[in-house]
């Protein structure tokens, strides 16, 4: 992985309070302990129920909201490529309250063999809880209880919401939603889809710690000056929900104190033929992180005389000159694109996150927020 960026912004900041940060903050760092999230036990229990899931079932449920489903689906999608026809069909529910998406989800599966993974830290989540019980009905008329109880597995913080004789992956406490990609959370769904979950945790325990500190640094410096708003941008689409991963881990975890930048995710070219304007000659406040990956798929253009992949890089080139006057770009330079470095990029991502929230001086591990609308919602429900 590489970093790149205008040689004018220069990046001086010590890190020497930041092992205190971290202890200061280590009922949320568990994260950070990978040799403990890939205990050999862990991981061999994962594949084994993976390869029952694989081999049982037409549909996987992912039933999850925010960090206990984003994860997971950020690493499919990116992985897997397009048009994929793969068994079991994956689908994400849970993280909207949307009657016509799962009336209409109901209707699709109700003839299908199918599995459940509910994800919750607490088991209290509405949402989730929600649409669990509204499948559990489409379930019983589906199958005895015995049968059942293979095909809803929990994966969860408190054991307490699993019912007797059902299944479940424990979510350590000390790993919060938004970081918990390599614990059971990210890794059960990640094997079902068949990819090399070892490979994805080799790649994140090789994460370059002085890359992570200096795409802090850069943050920084663009607070400094005045962004306010941080363009994700990629050039593949498979990547999209990468960026509503990324999205949330920064949004949530450095959106505080009355401060922090707007995350924002665009898919270009798409998306420079809408957004592009507005960075172009719009206000000046954004500046743009790009995340380039090489394609792995050589489609020859004739009238250029060039593969297509090339025109897309050129594109990416093009649109860095282009905006360079008016918004900082900072590009982060992957190669092609599989499970070792998919794990690098996202350990970098949250480390990086963290170091923000020590440079910005605020907590990156807590979410008040997000409560707010949970109270107004309650008071209104009940």
């Amino acid at each position: 992985m590489k970093l790149s960026y205008d040689s004018k912004y220069q990046l001086k900041e010590s890190f020497a309070d930041f092992s205190d940060f971290l202890k200061k903050h280590q009922d949320w760092t568990g994260w950070l302990n990978l040799e403990k999230l890939s205990e050999e036990s862990l991981i061999a229990k994962i594949i084994e129920k993976s390869q029952y899931i694989r081999e049982n079932c037409d549909v996987f449920l992912l039933v999850g909201i925010g960090g206990s489903y984003s994860g997971a689906k950020a690493i499919i999608e990116s992985l897997k490529g397009y048009f994929v026809d793969s068994k079991p069909e994956i689908y994400y529910v849970g993280n909207s309250l949307s009657s016509e998406y799962l009336f209409n989800l109901k209707e699709k599966i109700k003839d299908k063999d199918i599995v459940i993974n509910y994800i919750s830290k607490s088991g209290s989540t509405l949402e989730t809880k929600v649409v669990l019980e509204e499948l559990e009905k489409l379930m019983a008329e589906k199958y005895e209880d015995s049968e059942l109880q293979k095909r809803i597995i929990y994966t969860t913080s408190n054991p307490e919401i699993v019912p007797e004789g059902f299944d479940y992956f424990l979510i350590p406490n000390n790993v919060g939603g938004r970081f918990s990609v390599f614990t059971p959370v990210g890794l059960l769904p990640v094997a079902v889809a068949g990819i090399d979950i070892r490979e994805l945790l080799d790649g994140a325990k090789a994460v370059d710690q002085d890359l992570a500190k200096e795409y802090a640094l850069f943050r920084k410096k663009m607070i400094e000056s005045g962004k306010e708003i941080e363009a994700y941008v990629v050039y593949e689409p498979k990547l999209d929900h990468l960026l509503e991963w990324v999205k949330q881990v920064y949004a949530e975890s450095l959106g505080k104190n009355n401060q922090g930048i707007f995350p924002a995710g665009l898919v270009n070219t798409r998306d420079l033929h809408s957004y592009g304007q507005y960075l172009q000659e719009g206000k000046q406040n954004v500046f743009e992180t790009v995340l380039v990956v090489d394609e792995k798929v050589e489609i020859m253009v004739p009238a250029y005389g060039k593969n297509l992949s090339e025109i897309n890089k050129i594109a990416q080139k093009a649109t860095t000159i282009a905006h360079q006057e008016r918004v900082p770009n900072l590009i982060i330079e992957v190669g092609i694109l599989d499970a070792f470095k998919m794990g690098q990029l996202l350990q970098f991502f949250m480390l990086s996150c963290v170091m923000s929230g020590y440079l910005e001086k605020v907590n990156p591990f807590d979410q008040e927020g997000v409560e707010g609308y949970k109270k107004e919602m309650l008071k209104l429900l009940t």
